[in-house]
């Protein structure tokens, strides 16, 4: 290693030019680029300055937001009264030196300096030529002009001149302080961004109102200048047919022959179908644009979320388990790539959204990290099995429906750590109804919690009233609950009462020896005051 810092180093002192200014400037170049909390600090700056998802940003966009009324307040109150000198200094002082601060911060994170330098050197290094300081200056002043003369930045530097005292002209750029509150307010960033897509439509239809504007006021000019005195030059013309396509009608102008109230029901027709157009464009792009913003809203409530549970494919069997998680108050998203099944689960009041599980960009979005289960639900087994073995990669349990038996071993294979074949368990249940009707009606009433009758699983806490004691200093029958089995964590004997799972050691009918440890999960059944008690008694003594 420190041969090869050393080569690293001779390398750097060999090709770098004699000039001392330049050695340094790319001595402090390759510092910043390799200094850890430079880097933090800018990337911190930079994702408040235009990271949406950042936390930070929201209050900094809240306390400009604040700012830039305050400061037109001020400033429109000073057109007609005199400001308290207090308020004066405020503006003066503070806002203009945070705005002037935000602005100049907004063109140090644009880009990094110290990269083109290092580009230069690099690239000099490698062709034998002279390291070229004016090449590096244009560069720099080229990048920085980009993000300068760009519309946001334009309006942030015509936002500090009102806070120049000697030139009262300058007053005029309040307006553009409230050009600011679009920079932090997200619903006119979507506006916006809605009319950008569709920029090219509405620049045809600008042109088509452009061009009949302007022939209609030449047409109403040639017919009405002689005979209307409300119409002196073209430009009142052409004001007129504005206003008449616009369908608003100020009746400050009215054409007073007969060819000009012609012309005028022309363009009133005219003026009718370009609204309707640009109210059809305007509607079609928020129509595409909800999704991703459904979609933007189900991601930031995800990455809000702890222990989440990912439900794949919203079938007849999702519908089901997503009942259930809601009674329970569990979180859980609903994927699914068709837009139909989407909304039903948005109907039934579900967090869903349109997606392909498959695409990890997609589950980075989820903050998959806190995805604790997965289930696969859809009823097509090839589907299933492929977004298996997309999501094993991280790592979590996976349980996946199975419509045919045949499939279960290939499902395991791929990494479902348990398969459900929901064929077979309704065969199950229809033999066990001919054969025990009662016994079914039992199981019936359990399974849809109809008599308030629940089978649920309790850990045992460590230092709580389970941990440590056996089975038969448990008395269970006062609080009303039946003990159905223990999943021991650490089995150190397997009795012929158990079975495996995974690693652990379920016991049937537990023996009253049988020792419970902090861990280790019992099973039981009652009613659901019943076991919520006994929850609430086991989570208090452990305290």
């Amino acid at each position: 290693m420190k041969k090869a810092l050393k080569k690293t180093y001779t390398t750097f002192k060999e090709h770098t030019p004699k000039n001392a200014i330049i050695k340094l400037l790319i001595a402090f170049a390759f510092y910043l680029d390799s200094n850890q909390t430079y880097n933090k600090i800018k990337r911190f700056f930079w994702r408040l300055m235009n990271d949406d998802n950042f936390i930070y940003k929201r209050f900094f966009d809240a306390f400009m937001f604040i700012l830039v009324l305050i400061s037109v307040g001020i400033l429109l109150y000073d057109v007609k009264y005199e400001v308290h000198p207090f308020f004066e200094d405020f503006d003066y002082y503070f806002i203009t030196s945070v705005f002037l601060i935000e602005y100049i911060i907004r063109v140090w994170v644009y880009n990094d300096i110290h990269k083109i330098i290092i580009q230069e050197y690099e690239e000099s290094t490698f062709l034998g030529r002279n390291f070229s300081l004016s090449k590096v200056f244009k560069e720099v002043i080229a990048k920085k002009w980009e993000y300068i003369r760009t519309p946001f930045a334009i309006i942030d530097f015509l936002a500090i001149l009102p806070g120049y005292r000697p030139l009262r002209i300058f007053r005029i750029f309040v307006i553009f302080r409230l050009f600011k509150l679009i920079r932090y307010v997200r619903s006119i960033n979507t506006f916006i961004e809605v009319l950008a897509n569709k920029k090219f439509e509405l620049f045809i239809l600008l042109l088509a109102v452009t061009f009949v504007t302007f022939i209609g006021g030449a047409v109403i000019y040639v017919f009405e200048a002689h005979d209307n005195p409300k119409i002196h030059t073209l430009f009142d013309a052409i004001y007129w047919a504005l206003i008449t396509i616009s369908t608003v009608g100020y009746g400050d102008i009215t054409p007073v022959t007969p060819e000009g109230r012609v012309l005028t029901m022309v363009l009133i027709i005219f003026g009718i179908g370009f609204i309707s157009f640009a109210t059809s464009i305007i509607a079609t792009a928020f129509t595409e644009k909800l999704e991703e913003l459904k979609s933007e809203r189900v991601v930031r409530e995800a990455k809000s979320m702890e222990n989440i549970y990912l439900i794949c494919g919203f079938s007849n069997e999702a519908e089901i388990l997503c009942e259930k998680f809601k009674k329970e108050n569990q979180d859980f998203i609903v994927v699914d790539l068709d837009e139909d099944r989407v909304k039903r689960a948005v109907f039934r009041g579900y967090i869903a959204m349109r997606g392909d599980v498959t695409d990890k960009e997609f589950l980075k979005k989820l903050n998959f990290d806190n995805i604790s289960k997965i289930f696969i639900l859809t009823n097509d087994d090839i589907a299933n099995a492929f977004m298996i073995l997309s999501l094993r990669f991280l790592s979590k349990e996976i349980i996946a429906l199975a419509n045919d038996e045949r499939n279960i071993s290939k499902f395991q294979k791929a990494g479902a750590t348990y398969v459900v074949v929901p064929t077979t368990v309704t065969a199950l249940l229809m033999a066990e109804y001919i054969g025990r009707p009662i016994t079914f009606e039992v199981i019936d009433a359990i399974l849809t919690e109809k008599k308030n009758a629940v089978i649920d699983e309790i850990i045992v806490i460590e230092n709580s009233i389970l941990d440590g004691k056996l089975i038969g200093e448990i008395d269970f029958d006062k609080y009303k609950l039946i003990l159905f089995g223990v999943l021991k964590k650490n089995a150190s004997t397997l009795l012929n009462e158990t079975f495996k799972l995974s690693n652990k050691h379920f016991y049937f009918n537990p023996p009253f020896d049988l020792k419970l440890e902090a861990g280790d999960v019992i099973v039981v059944m009652g009613y659901n005051v019943s076991v919520n008690y006994f929850k609430y008694l086991v989570e208090r003594s452990s305290v």
